[in-house]
């Protein structure tokens, strides 16, 4: 039996971790504690006393800011697990780099021969390597003639430095030119871990786990914790008011106090970035997709960040910017966007692609989602027809317990009907009654949130409670409730003022 310490620093990553080790028990024990911060490895280490650690070279949070400093912070911390505990605790490296990065070979020198430095983790073919011993073999192909090595040996540099005279200044030797050379070439940008789990049902099926970095998986908002949730708003069919009501979830939460971020569908023809009036509240604005899928000239000042009304948007910009293709802008790039976020919640716009594999990835590590769905009896019946090759991934995931129907341009009277409580049992969450085509037009005018209309601010906010009611926790909501009502007593006490 093999104890195994988790260094990853990502909650979700760890989470799939933990879920594949578990089903090795015979041979594996997880540690009941993580190590969420690079300071704490060695005294993790001591007393957990694991036989296998598993690091992560991106996510795991550490105290140093640059990228050099960090490898040498990852070398030192190899050596020193060598020189400690000789053989008895294997360092499992998980990264993404470069195959001819120096800084794997000299990871490799250090006696590290667990290094995964792929984008995409097949975990159970991992586990079957953790069952085996350590071999050279597995990453020879990482080892490169020495005089490419980015750094002195480790244990070089550590006897040079108790040795040296402090009050002098250093001189730069040739390899360290070399170093802050490929070092000024790399581009610190978030790197996406893709996980893989293969499964055989009589053709070869790749479902994909995913883990996102998100650097705080619990936000407190007053003062309550409140989990981080990425949303995936869609519809089978084209203008069914799935963007209508992503804008008007982001803003309501943004009222609320939760921070928002909402992410337009970079695929389809922009639209919010005019809706909001985006040229005059931004100079040189690009998308955030922009920004991870070009290489920017230097000295090019543009603006990948869009706040607009408390919300953090991210939106083509439809004068400088194209819409772009699965191809132009795959899975990972669009990983890293949603990393940039810090935000509670993440609203994603499907609108009705979610035929593209992209979409279908994302939905593998999304929280909630929420299908957009109008009454009409011709889309909702090519919906449920069994032999209609029709959305047949939105088929698929209306039966997930995480999918719910939100009903846009419903009566009351139709979440009584017959047919929608049969075709949607048990999914239909809410729905949004029609608004008047004159008072959305005037709200798109001033570039505004219909939500912040007083005449209808307290319908929609009735009309979303069921989604915030899944997405934030119920002390949050009462909380906030007993706040309003407090200032609303308030402001609603009568004085008298009477002369003496």
């Amino acid at each position: 039996m093999k104890k195994v310490l988790l260094a990853i620093g990502n909650t979700e990553f760890s989470k799939i971790l933990k879920n594949h080790i578990d089903r090795h028990s015979n041979s594996f024990l997880l540690c009941d504690q993580e190590v969420m911060h690079h300071r704490y490895l060695e005294e993790m280490i001591e007393v957990n006393e694991p036989n296998i650690i598993i690091v992560h070279d991106y996510y795991l949070p550490t105290d140093v800011n640059t990228t050099e400093e960090r490898e040498y912070e990852w070398l030192n911390f190899a050596l020193e697990l060598r020189k400690k505990y000789e053989d008895t605790i294997r360092l499992v490296f998980l990264c993404e780099r470069d195959k001819r990065d120096p800084f794997l070979h000299n990871l490799i020198s250090n006696n590290v021969l667990d290094i995964i430095n792929d984008n995409s983790i097949d975990i159970e073919g991992l586990i079957e390597q953790l069952k085996d011993i350590p071999r050279f073999s597995r990453v020879s192909k990482f080892v490169h003639n020495s005089k490419q090595a980015l750094y002195e040996d480790i244990s070089e540099t550590v006897e040079a430095e108790e040795v040296e005279d402090t009050s002098s200044t250093p001189v730069p030797t040739q390899k360290e030119e070399q170093r802050k050379e490929s070092t000024h070439k790399k581009r610190d940008r978030p790197v996406v871990q893709k996980v893989v789990e293969k499964k055989v049902v009589n053709k070869q099926v790749v479902k994909r786990d995913v883990s996102i970095n998100l650097q705080q998986q619990v936000n407190k908002v007053v003062g309550v914790p409140v989990e981080k949730k990425i949303v995936l708003i869609g519809s089978p069919f084209k203008r069914s008011g799935c963007t209508f009501i992503s804008h008007l979830l982001a803003r309501e939460l943004a009222k609320m106090n939760v921070s928002s971020t909402y992410i337009e569908s970079p695929y389809e023809a922009p639209y919010t970035y005019d809706r909001f009036f985006g040229h005059e509240f931004t100079k040189n604005y690009k998308s955030k997709f922009y920004q991870y899928i070009k290489t920017l000239d230097i000295g090019e000042e543009l603006d990948f960040d869009w706040t607009h009304d408390d919300i953090q948007m991210v939106a083509l910009n439809p004068t400088d910017e194209p819409t772009y293709s699965k191809d132009s802008l795959p899975f990972e790039v669009f990983m890293k966007v949603l990393m940039s976020t810090s935000s509670t919640v993440t609203i994603v716009d499907v609108g009705n692609q979610w035929e593209n594999e992209v979409f279908q990835d994302i939905y593998d590590i999304a929280s909630n989602v929420y299908i957009v769905m109008e009454p009409d009896i011709s889309n909702i019946q090519m919906l449920q027809d069994p032999n209609s090759s029709f959305q047949t991934f939105c088929n698929k995931i209306m039966k997930d317990k995480k999918t719910k129907v939100i009903g846009n341009r419903f009566e009351e009277g139709l979440m009584k009907n017959d047919l929608i409580n049969e075709v949607f049992v048990n999914k239909l969450l809410t729905y949004l009654e029609v608004f008047p085509s004159k008072e959305v037009f005037d709200c798109q005018m001033d570039g505004g949130f219909l939500n912040d209309h007083p005449k209808y601010q307290e319908g929609i906010h009735r009309s979303l409670k069921p989604i915030l009611n899944e997405l934030l926790p119920q002390e949050f909501i009462k909380k906030l409730s007993k706040q309003k009502g407090l200032l609303r007593g308030i402001f609603n006490k009568s004085i008298t003022i009477s002369k003496d």
